[in-house]
């Protein structure tokens, strides 16, 4: 990278740090600043959750995986629009519409108490490893790119990240994610126009007309049964997960009403169904430009993970280059701070103030749930150096294999616990623990010498295939197992407490009853000239900061139109927004 691409970086990371000031008078009570109030704009909120999903690993790990495979990889992005879909028709409005402050919060009305302790310590101790996973992904990936100092990464990474989170809670994380999925989207499309535009590859029909056959062909990577068996676990994953309340309940409790989650819920859907196949199109060239990144990138446990960066240094000119890898950090930097905004809440909310200090005042929950954002947050940059030890597992499998053995067992009760009301009050946290010894004893029983006893009898199972049957027979045992015992617990229904069963009648009750937004809405929350316009701003600000690049890199006219491109698109939706909030003021 030139001078001009450190520049970027360094511009944007500082852009980031004052997110944290700007948002700070956001957040009056504990409400506004673990969830927005419950006022915040639809569209920027599913952009946010979009955002989330779409992290850095798509530009590492999942480049990857695109590289070797192919047009299989969009079975991932697939799980995950069927499970958007499902979470449109049956899940955003119970979520929102749980009247909570926190995803723990909506447990504890369905489940008790003991849940919400238990639902509340487990995650914040699991969610430590996908948190130090994020930050490991993306520090370890630029160290062996770019030559970037790993370590150096992960302190500079892990401080942004818990400043501007700290300081600016939800609202800033949220509108953290909005700009940053501007950055995605603009270098994304670039990225796919220029690889398109390039004489060896010749269009799309010479991109897919160069490609190996097995990118379209996917029996000759894995037999058709590994590979049925891997879709149908991963699109359970994904649907359990998605849809649980400690993903779902967490996200669209910060919109203003059911309606208002749907519409967010189709922002997801829309990123998925349009940004994905764009993003595959260079990792996908690169398989044609470069067949061995092994020996470009032999600095890497798996060099293929260079694909997306190694054909963005063939064709971006200085400053655009910077801008990818800002690119890279705004997906990580998402995933992050709204993590980290997620398990401050439980703890403040649903830990402190149950068991410590029931009297705290809203500015006390704030600043306990500022300690807490910082102590965690170090915990994170700790464990990302720990994970660098790692050298065999890729960061696609490691993604997955985490999501199935940690959120799966998490995810079954608080997703079946949306639908099916005749369950004792333990049957929320025995089901976890079932699915968390599950997948403690498949760690230890999953070796290759059984999977290929088990499934390779007659031919041996290959790399690939070993590594995706590991993931799907660790979800496939998780997921049936835990599906029959929380079900089974349903026999014990009817001697549960009376006073239980009360609760979770009103549980569903509230879940089905729509919002009035007038007497339900607090205060503070009715703010959407405000956000318009803070947004409008900041868009403005680092649009023009992009711009400016113009007048520094001494670049060819080509490629002054591309950044002009970059710039001006970030700037044109600040004037939109900018002119949407001149409206709202003067209504």
């Amino acid at each position: 990278m030139s001078i001009y691409d450190y520049i970027v970086i360094g511009v944007y990371l500082v852009f980031m740090l004052t997110l944290g000031p700007v948002y700070k008078n956001f957040s009056k009570t504990a409400s506004d600043y673990f969830r927005g109030g419950g006022g915040m704009l639809w569209w920027v909120v599913g952009s946010s959750a979009f955002m989330t999903t779409f992290s850095a690993w798509s530009f590492t790990g999942g480049a990857a995986k695109a590289y070797e495979t192919g047009t299989f990889f969009l079975i991932l992005f697939a799980c995950n629009v069927v499970a958007l879909i499902f979470m449109y028709f049956f899940a955003a409005t119970k979520f929102r519409q749980m009247r909570i402050v926190t995803a723990v919060e909506g447990i504890r009305k369905r489940y008790g108490k003991t849940s919400e302790q238990v639902f509340t310590w487990l995650p914040i101790f699991f969610q430590c490893i996908f948190g130090g996973i994020w930050l490991y992904t993306v520090s370890v990936f630029m160290s062996g790119v770019f030559g970037m100092n790993v370590h150096a990464i992960v302190l500079i990474l892990g401080a942004v990240t818990i400043t501007m989170t700290l300081i600016g809670g939800s609202w800033a994380a949220t509108a953290g994610d909005f700009v940053q999925m501007l950055v995605v989207l603009t270098i994304t499309v670039i990225m796919a126009l220029l690889v398109v535009g390039h004489d060896s590859i010749g269009g799309i029909s010479g991109l897919f007309e160069k490609l190996p056959a097995k990118h379209f062909q996917w029996t000759e990577f894995a037999r058709p049964s590994v590979i049925v068996f891997f879709c149908v676990t991963l699109l359970i994953n994904q649907v359990m997960n998605m849809n649980s309340m400690l993903q779902g309940a967490a996200r669209y409790v910060f919109v203003k009403d059911g309606p208002d989650a749907r519409k967010a819920v189709i922002i997801s859907i829309v990123g998925f169904l349009t940004l994905a196949p764009v993003w595959m199109i260079p990792a996908l060239a690169s398989a044609v430009l470069f067949p061995d990144l092994g020996s470009m990138y032999p600095q890497l446990n798996n060099p293929n993970e260079a694909a997306y960066v190694a054909i963005a240094s063939e064709l971006l000119p200085d400053g655009l280059l910077g801008l990818l890898v800002c690119g890279i950090f705004a997906a990580s930097l998402t995933s992050m701070n709204s993590l980290l905004n997620v398990s401050a809440g439980p703890f403040v909310r649903n830990f402190y103030i149950q068991l410590i200090d029931r009297d705290a005042s809203e500015a006390k929950q704030i600043l306990v749930g500022r300690v807490f954002m910082f102590a965690y947050g170090s915990i994170w940059i700790i464990i990302a150096l720990m994970f660098a030890s790692l050298k065999t597992l890729n960061l696609f499998d490691l993604i997955l294999l985490a999501a199935a053995s940690i959120g799966l067992p998490a995810a079954l009760p608080l997703t079946y616990g949306l639908f099916v009301k005749r369950t004792p009050e333990w049957a929320g946290w025995s089901t976890m623990v079932v699915g968390f010894i599950v997948s403690i004893i498949a760690r230890f029983t999953l070796s290759h010498e059984f999977m290929q006893s088990l499934w390779g009898r007659y031919e041996k199972l290959n790399t690939r295939e070993l590594g995706d049957l590991n993931i799907a027979i660790t979800t496939a045992v998780i997921f049936v197992i835990g599906t029959l015992w929380f079900f089974f617990t349903t026999r014990f229904y009817k001697s549960a407490p009376a006073d239980y069963k009360a609760r979770v009648d009103e549980f569903f009750v509230e879940m089905d009853t729509p919002i009035d937004r007038n007497p339900e809405h607090e205060p503070t929350c009715d703010g959407d000239k405000r956000q318009y316009s803070v947004l409008g701003n900041l868009c403005l600000a680092y649009g023009s900061l992009i711009t400016l690049l113009l007048l520094i890199v001494p670049n060819e006219t080509s490629d002054r139109l591309l950044i002009l491109y970059c710039g001006g698109f970030v700037v044109l939706v600040g004037v939109i927004l900018r002119r949407v909030a001149k409206k709202l003021s003067k209504a």
